[in-house]
């Protein structure tokens, strides 16, 4: 990457704006607390003020348009799915355009060596499916051969697993697209080439990980300037991810699974001690799976469900919190907030204890997500108390035929995520998740990104009981992209959130906001949000619930994080679009970590 002139980083400004697709506000500092204000003093110059695109849209992230809307972790990738909906292509088409766009300009949480999920409607067929393109274990992958810690600095190289994005996302275009890859990933390749904004959020993500990032000189000439941080504002490039691009576009998925350029990725990994082969590469697939569903009153709420064990606890939860009555209690009030988290903790339980690779286990989803288990666990939430012990249910999962042969023939959280939401005119939707954490810091020179480090999700020993390392498995993760569809069965928001597992309570609070406290995207997003840890009684909750509240949930014996602020990523950062009454799209991106959004 290089640093360019002030006189293109002038024109691509300009160019943003006549290229515009929705209102954007000023972004914001990267430790946000209340809206910008303008100073009472008429010596001081004023702090920049926003302009809402819409009610509830205080900070000015949001945007509204009369054909489509997307929200994601960067307005720019916002407005590249905005234009393809403007070249003719659909929801699809702009989602995948999004997950390459967010990759490049937010590569700390997503990018081509990472995995995702994608919970898609398809309004022609009237159907949701789910795109899964997880990360998959290698075929050494044999417990207790392989290091796949990820606590050292940097990760080990055994740890990386084979990639699914570039699989699902051309999965997802050839299968439900309109448009080409080429035509896709063209705006991208493009601002690869011609340069795009460092950001506060850019720095702060390479600032917390320069540890690992430092091990390898190609990744630190990726992501710095010669190891130090960019200034704000600096235009930067990645011609070799945009090759990388070029080569997709080109060639699809034999060009990445199956080529020389697969040889290229795997003789680098193996040279800094990982274990990927050429067979690992080849032998990938992405899977369309079913969404998992409930409703919730009167809404039908559709997710993604294993190998990711997010979704199905999402599920849980909406179920156990369908037995309180939520509106009559306030969104502000103690009560309301001891019944999410209780609600939270004893669905953790469940999704840690049960969950993992359907392909491997027989796991018992439908009893997880029904209502006589929602009613049964309910019992367990005393309101007024929190639970002090949360435990698993007594259910029972055990390995498949296909798990069974596999780990017979084998014996002798990263964090990093991000959510996009996009809807269009013809009525598809698209919620998807996509996650790397900046990974193994491995990057293969040439290539422009960065490998996941997912096998440490999986549990590498012979006595666990669900989630175990072994040949192709794939890795396991909380993502839970949502859709949420009205009584007609057609989608009415889309949602989603980053944050390792704050961000299964992120979307139950976001659908409770929507149904119980009738608040539009831009106020379900921006109300606050609080997040417990589901084996331990400490509350990470945003100071604006007031000290009354914050007393009367230390009364039912939760422990008050006291680094809480008013508006904190780490109870999740939520995107999300919604289809208004007037027919309108509404789109938000939180501003919890500085997310935007765009519409036409």
């Amino acid at each position: 990457m290089k640093r360019l002139t002030a006189v293109l980083l002038t024109l691509v400004m300009c160019l943003s704006l006549l290229a515009g697709c929705g209102t954007q506000g000023t972004e914001p500092d990267p430790d946000p607390v209340t809206p910008p204000v303008e100073q009472p003093d008429d010596t001081t110059e004023p702090e920049p003020t926003v302009t809402p695109a819409y009610e509830g849209d205080i900070f000015g992230t949001g945007a509204v348009g009369e054909n489509g809307a997307a929200a994601c972790a960067s307005p720019l990738a916002a407005e590249i799915a905005m234009d393809i909906l403007k070249k003719g292509g659909n929801a699809v088409d702009a989602a995948v355009a999004m997950i390459y766009a967010v990759g490049m300009l937010e590569p700390a949480a997503s990018g081509i060596g990472g995995a995702g999920q994608m919970v898609v409607y398809l309004a022609e067929s009237d159907e949701y499916v789910v795109i899964e393109y997880m990360t998959q274990a290698p075929g050494a992958a044999i417990p207790g051969t392989l290091d796949t810690s990820t606590s050292d600095n940097p990760p080990s190289p055994q740890a990386i697993a084979i990639p699914g994005v570039v699989h699902g996302t051309l999965t997802a275009l050839e299968k439900y697209g309109t448009m080409t890859p080429r035509e896709v990933l063209q705006p991208v390749i493009d601002l690869a080439r011609s340069g795009f904004p460092v950001t506060s959020r850019w720095n702060s993500n390479i600032e917390g990980r320069y540890e690992n990032l430092s091990a390898y000189e190609y990744t630190m000439d990726l992501y710095t300037d010669e190891g130090f941080l960019w200034n704000e504002g600096d235009l930067i490039t990645n011609n070799d991810l945009a090759d990388t691009l070029e080569l997709i576009a080109d060639e699809g998925i034999k060009g990445f699974y199956d080529s020389d350029f697969t040889d290229k990725m795997v003789d680098w990994i193996q040279s800094v001690g990982g274990v990927l082969t050429h067979e690992d590469f080849a032998q990938y697939h992405s899977v369309i799976r079913e969404p998992v569903s409930t409703t919730y009153r009167g809404y039908t709420v559709y997710t993604a469900g294993g190998p990711s064990n997010g979704g199905v606890a999402l599920l849980e939860m909406l179920n156990i919190a369908e037995q309180f009555d939520l509106a009559g209690y306030g969104h502000d009030s103690a009560e309301t907030v001891q019944i999410l988290n209780d609600a939270y903790a004893l669905a953790y339980q469940d999704g840690v204890a049960y969950m993992g690779d359907p392909d491997y286990y027989d796991l018992p989803v439908d009893e997880m997500i029904s209502k006589e288990y929602g009613e049964e666990r309910a019992k367990s939430v005393t309101v007024g108390e929190r639970i002090k012990v949360a435990k698993a249910g007594k259910l029972e999962v055990s390995l498949s035929a296909t798990g069974e042969k596999v780990l017979a023939d084998c014996t002798p959280d990263q964090g990093g995520t991000t959510h996009m939401a996009v809807m269009d005119s013809m009525g598809n939707a698209v919620s998807t998740t996509n996650g790397i954490n900046f990974g193994s810091a491995v990057a293969v020179p040439g290539t422009g990104f960065v490998f996941s480090a997912h096998l440490g999700n999986l549990n590498d020993t012979m006595s666990a009981r669900v989630n175990q390392l072994m040949p192709y498995i794939r890795v396991r993760s909380t993502m839970c992209p949502t859709i949420l569809a009205g009584e007609d069965g057609k989608p009415v928001l889309a949602i989603g959130s980053p944050g390792n597992w704050a961000l299964v309570p992120a979307a139950l609070n976001a659908i409770v906001n929507y149904v119980d406290f009738d608040m539009n995207v831009a106020e379900a997003i921006l109300a606050p949000r609080s997040f417990r840890d589901g084996i331990s009684k400490t509350l990470t909750i945003e100071s604006r619930y007031g000290q009354s509240v914050l007393d009367q949930l230390a009364a039912m014996g939760f422990e008050i994080d006291e680094e809480s602020s008013e508006y904190g990523a780490h109870v999740g950062c939520l995107a999300g679009v919604e289809v208004g009454d007037d027919g309108r799209f509404y789109a938000l991106g939180d501003y919890r970590r500085l997310y935007g959004a765009a519409a036409y």
